[in-house]
């Protein structure tokens, strides 16, 4: 996709990017408006080589609100992931990968509805390369609702993480599968991945630690409820329903990882997790 029918006058006087955004695509505008960048890509990962069958389309975007002036990670800052949101861990934080989702999140931010467009074509033709193998994550770094694009294509799986609760909670489309990213932030946050186990909610919990030598190994159970390793894959459409499961974590060394030991943050630690079991049902077990 590319930008073709906004000049540079419109795109100054647009209040739906903050100024950074501008300027980077004034300083690249031939490849803003000249070159043809995909939507999605078939993602090349380790993690998702490791499972078999499946295609993943991930469409990746920067969060919060680096380029848009409305946040479009609406509880990154509660849930505290702003500072440590792994969108610029690996390619993706490579210039070429860091490029190609600024000026994507630019698009969306100056015609969501042109931007939908490409992007459903985009998933026909893939699903029209890979069929039933397909499966299509579309919040690979942000938290938008896509409920209008998904239900448009029903005959394609989606799966995503969130963190933002009714989403998860409230989802009928049966192509779509949504795991609740949990945050151990503050006393709020906890309470709602909690509530989330309790009301029989995919989770997923990361963990304040890299398994390193003289670091702890995450938990196998949270009150007997079995946690599911969700490093080993990302398809989590194929767990069961009601699943707990944890997530080293990722992109961060060793000082800072013992510095979170001692506050609350993103991360589940070893005092956070204990206070989420206090809020989990005795009634809450996974069979």
């Amino acid at each position: 996709m590319k930008l073709e029918n906004m000049n540079a006058f419109q795109l100054v006087k647009s209040d739906a990017i903050n100024e950074d955004a501008k300027n980077w695509a004034f300083q690249n505008w031939r490849y803003l408006t000249k070159v043809n960048t995909p939507l999605t890509n078939i993602d090349p990962s380790a993690k998702l080589e490791k499972g078999e069958g499946y295609k993943v389309a991930i469409l990746y975007l920067k969060p919060s609100n680096m380029i848009t002036t409305e946040t479009i990670c609406p509880a990154a800052e509660l849930f505290g992931c702003e500072k440590d949101c792994l969108e610029g861990s690996g390619q993706l934080g490579m210039k070429t990968g860091d490029n190609a989702k600024i000026k994507r999140t630019i698009l969306f931010a100056l015609d969501r509805e042109a931007f939908e467009k490409e992007l459903s074509r985009e998933l026909e033709r893939h699903y029209k390369k890979h069929g039933d193998q397909l499966r299509v994550r579309l919040n690979g770094t942000s938290d938008i609702n896509w409920y209008s694009v998904i239900a448009m294509h029903s005959h394609i799986k989606f799966y995503d993480y969130s963190k933002i609760f009714f989403r998860v909670k409230n989802n009928k489309l049966k192509n779509y599968h949504l795991t609740f990213s949990g945050s151990a932030n503050n006393t709020r946050t906890i309470k709602q991945t909690a509530k989330a186990i309790n009301n029989n909610m995919n989770t997923v919990l990361a963990i304040n630690t890299k398994e390193c030598k003289s670091e702890y190994k995450r938990p196998t159970d949270l009150n007997l409820i079995p946690l599911v390793d969700m490093d080993k894959d990302d398809y989590r459409f194929l767990d069961k329903a009601g699943s707990i499961g944890t997530l080293k974590r990722k992109g961060s060394n060793k000082s800072d990882r013992a510095e979170d030991e001692k506050r609350n943050n993103f991360f589940f630690n070893q005092t956070t997790i204990e206070e989420l079991k206090g809020y989990l049902n005795q009634s809450t077990v996974i069979q």
